[in-house]
């Protein structure tokens, strides 16, 4: 899945990029959030990034992820933010689930909250961020609160 639109990129100009990030959040009426896949995503066209947390990954099925979506200027800048002014483009809290033959997705749409965003580095060669966050995020009606906090490291090598 994409999150921005590719204008034909050649791979070998581009950099080799390596994630160490992690992620762990309490989930109001679910287990602990623990990270297991991150993705990183920049828009060709812009300077927004994406930074997708991934867990239950292990799931038997395949059918029974989580996650967090963080869709933000690579720019940002560190500071104390509230859910009406909020940094992020978009951001968001996932679960899918399943039926016998069909998977879905439920996206958690934050209402209120705060992040703390600290720019640890932002250079052509590493992007490196801690996000602390408190929000509540609903869909269709249900509503969870969701607090924790990511580290997202994100180098940038030639090859």
């Amino acid at each position: 899945m994409s999150f921005f639109k590719n204008q034909n990129s050649i791979a070998s100009v581009e950099p080799v990029i390596t994630v160490s990030a992690e992620t762990v959040a309490k989930v109001s009426n679910r287990v602990e959030l623990k990270s297991q896949i991150i993705e990183f995503e920049a828009d060709p066209s812009s300077d927004l990034i994406a930074l997708v947390t991934r867990a239950n990954t292990q799931d038997y099925s395949h059918r029974s992820k989580k996650g967090l979506v963080f869709i933000f200027d690579k720019n940002i800048k560190s500071g104390e933010y509230t859910f009406k002014n909020s940094p992020f483009a978009n951001f968001y809290y996932f679960e899918t689930g399943t039926i016998p033959g069909f998977t879905t997705s439920h996206e958690y749409k934050p209402t209120q909250g705060s992040f703390t965003v600290e720019v640890i580095s932002n250079t052509s060669e590493k992007l490196h961020y801690n996000i602390n966050f408190d929000f509540k995020a609903v869909h269709k009606g249900d509503e969870l609160s969701i607090k924790g906090q990511s580290t997202y490291i994100v180098l940038f090598r030639t090859l």
